[in-house]
């Protein structure tokens, strides 16, 4: 799977090369901080490389790279939810500090949505924020997501207690396939 973006950048599948792509550009305190903890920071070729095969043994079809011509520059995924709730996922991204600000991370996470509801079938798509990551909150936004509630302090990171900012799609049409 290959899905261009514009301006020479694509989403596509995880390759094993991707590894020091992943680890140059994720390795930055300011993108672990918006993650949750397993995040990995540092995040090392190691781990990157561990990562890779993980997805590509278990989430392949919810996990993908957000890439240049030269090198894996982030990721978007979800993570469908059990039970009474399988037609519904939750999105995560990250990307590069040097691509932020240039409107790349709205195209992604409009593509994926897409994906979601007419790929997938899923009826629901959401994210959680933690209440300082206001340039995630504005890509939601961009891309149609509506915040239905704010848990107060309901996140605790680096000793710190923070809101938990929870945005959502809902795909309007009525999902076509059972997941």
């Amino acid at each position: 799977m290959e899905q261009p973006l514009g301006d020479g950048f694509i989403i596509r599948n995880f390759l094993y090369g991707d590894a020091s792509g992943l680890s140059r550009n994720g390795d930055n305190p300011n993108i672990a901080i918006n993650q949750r903890e397993c995040f990995p920071s540092p995040y090392t070729i190691e781990l990157a490389r561990n990562w890779i095969q993980y997805v590509r043994d278990n989430e392949a079809e919810n996990r993908f790279v957000i890439a240049n011509s030269k090198e894996a520059i982030g990721e978007i995924g979800i993570v469908v939810q059990p039970d009474v709730h399988r037609y519904s996922a939750e999105i995560g991204f990250w990307i590069g500090e040097a691509y932020w600000g240039n409107g790349l991370m709205t195209k992604a996470v409009n593509w994926m949505v897409d994906y979601c509801f007419q790929e997938k079938g899923l009826k629901r798509i959401f994210a959680d924020v933690v209440e300082y990551n206001i340039p995630s909150q504005k890509v939601l936004q961009k891309c149609g997501f509506q915040l239905e509630g704010v848990f107060r302090k309901n996140i605790f990171k680096n000793d710190e207690f923070y809101d938990q900012f929870v945005y959502a799609r809902l795909n309007e049409d009525e999902p076509t396939k059972p997941n």
